[in-house]
């Protein structure tokens, strides 16, 4: 236990005989600064010559440019990695846009896979709910009121892929007469 006291008491008196730093002061400061700016690395002529300029010795010189450079590169990790979570958020939101995007197209699949299914009795009743239309509307070529008849695709009532799409969408011109 003495000899606990004893390597304390030598370390108290090792720490008082060193001289501690002084800050830099506004100047100083801005001269490393500007040194910095202008070269990341320095020479060691630029060194003593810029530690005299400055008053202080080489060393600490030195190890301040260490420093800046250790805190630069953390800057540069820190602004990729902003810049990484911005785009991650990009991506995100792109992805959810596009996911109701596939939900809406499934849907839009699953009403042609049905008119194929039940053939030409159901087929008007989808295609006048996907359209947006029904009978009453009149024959109208408007987009917006486009009817499809499941009856008036001819070849044994196939649709052509053109066809479908353009009666699913509602846009364009009927690519047959409609009754």
């Amino acid at each position: 236990m003495n000899s606990h006291l004893q390597n304390q008491s030598q370390s108290h008196e090792n720490h008082a005989l060193k001289p501690r730093k002084k800050r830099l002061d506004g100047d100083q400061h801005r001269l490393l600064e500007t040194s910095f700016n202008a070269n990341q690395k320095l020479k060691a002529e630029d060194k003593i010559k810029l530690a005299r300029q400055i008053g202080l010795p080489p060393r600490q010189v030195e190890i301040w440019y260490q420093n800046r450079r250790a805190k630069n590169k953390t800057n540069v990790v820190e602004h990729g990695y902003r810049n990484v979570q911005l785009e991650l958020g990009n991506v995100m939101a792109e992805n959810i846009r596009l996911e109701k995007h596939v939900s809406m197209l499934k849907h839009e699949l699953n009403n042609v896979q049905q008119m194929i299914l039940f053939g030409s009795t159901a087929s008007a009743s989808i295609l006048d709910s996907v359209s947006g239309s029904s009978n009453e509307q009149g024959n109208s070529s408007s987009p917006g009121n486009l009817i499809c008849n499941w009856r008036d695709a001819g070849n044994d009532g196939i649709f052509r892929v053109e066809e479908l799409y353009t009666c699913l969408t509602g846009s364009g011109t009927p690519l047959w007469p409609l009754t």
